[in-house]
């Protein structure tokens, strides 16, 4: 009898958007993988969580970005005819086959990163030799593709664009019930926008809170914001920033939140708004839509791709801009309502089933070729 081809994948990335598509691959793959035996290298703690989706998990304390990682991660792929790295932190020195996911090169191309010490010797390097050693690179936006073809001078035919996609978790929900949930959960009673996102630098999370105090000034009665994610090295400058412009009364910072109640956020929200400068993809554009919340996102990067014209745009460097598209919301029950079925319809674009059969059909034809 023969063996399947094993393919093995490194599920140790749990956090932000790369986790979140790490845990959709692996929670999938298998129905759609046929003829393959599935792995996957993950840290102890999440062992129990993808044991029922894959057909063997090896335990892996080792941080991403790490030696340990660099070290320990080849050896565990073992006999796997195809190593998968959902991120762009591959192990160097393995000498079989594999494949990368590169979400995004902002850290080549963001102001706020691409000067760094981590960028110039970390993310640098590793971008190039991840685009040079894989057999196939996956990524997430057309955008994402012409900026890993400028920056890492990869051929186009080498790259296949696989969009990502909301989890089943997200979908419309009551606006009365959302709103207790959140009022119950985080006490939050007022009316709010909504960012969902790790606050570094690229987000342009000042151009959100300058926008927030322009609207303060402007209106009687202003909507709070809620921040739903964490960033300890950045978020005591924010916090700085939202004193000075006096709206720190408007601000509810939360670290996480799990599923059920991002779910409701969203659907309690007036509007979603991603001000970033930078996103491969920008799942909570797709997230918020699901939900039937309306989106108001900057004219970057990928953002427009893929909110395809179902959400309002600004000037990522203005905060004026960026102040009349919230006050449009405001102001208009009607175009919330048209941009709230907008956005539903523009979700059901992004499928998770096919983003699954298209990443199976990549890893079959690098199974056969390596068989």
């Amino acid at each position: 009898m023969t063996a399947r081809p094993v393919l093995a994948l490194d599920a140790r990335p749990v956090a932000t958007g790369i986790g979140r598509y790490t845990e959709q691959l692996i929670g999938g793959l298998r129905d759609s993988l046929r003829g393959a035996e599935l792995w996957c290298i993950a840290h102890p703690l999440n062992a129990l969580k993808f044991a029922t989706h894959v057909d063997r998990v090896i335990p892996c304390a080792a941080p991403m970005y790490s030696l340990a990682g660099q070290m320990t991660v080849p050896g565990l792929a073992g006999r796997a005819a195809l190593l998968h790295c959902p991120h762009y932190d591959i192990p160097v020195f393995y000498g079989r086959p594999l494949s990368v996911t590169i979400h995004d090169v902002t850290h080549l191309i963001d102001p706020s990163f691409r000067h760094s010490y981590k960028s110039r010797i970390f993310a640098r390097s590793l971008l190039k030799i991840a685009a040079a050693k894989a057999r196939r690179i996956i990524t997430i936006s057309q955008y994402s593709k012409r900026m890993i073809q400028e920056h890492l001078g990869v051929r186009e035919e080498k790259i296949a664009v696989i969009y990502g996609s909301p989890s089943p978790a997200f979908s419309p929900l009551p606006r009365s019930q959302a709103k207790e949930m959140v009022r119950a959960a985080l006490g939050i009673e007022k009316e709010y926008f909504l960012f969902v996102g790790s606050p570094k630098p690229h987000k342009n999370l000042p151009i959100l809170l300058t926008a927030m105090a322009l609207l303060r000034a402007r209106r009687r009665i202003t909507p709070d914001l809620v921040l739903i994610g964490k960033d300890e090295n950045h978020q005591p400058a924010l916090r700085e920033l939202a004193a000075s412009l006096g709206i720190t009364g408007l601000l509810h910072w939360v670290d996480f939140v799990p599923d059920e109640l991002l779910r409701a956020c969203y659907a309690a929200a007036e509007a979603t708004v991603l001000p970033s400068r930078q996103e491969g993809f920008g799942l909570p554009v797709i997230e918020s839509m699901a939900c039937g919340t309306p989106v108001v996102c900057a004219d970057a990067a990928s953002l427009g791709e893929v909110a395809g014209g179902c959400s309002l745009l600004f000037d990522p460097a203005s905060a004026e801009d960026c102040c009349a598209q919230l006050a449009r919301i405001l102001d208009s029950v009607q175009l919330s309502a048209e941009l709230r079925q907008a956005g539903l319809k523009r979700a059901r674009y992004f499928s998770g089933t096919r983003a699954l059969e298209k990443h199976a059909q990549i890893f079959s034809q690098l199974l056969t070729l390596g068989a």
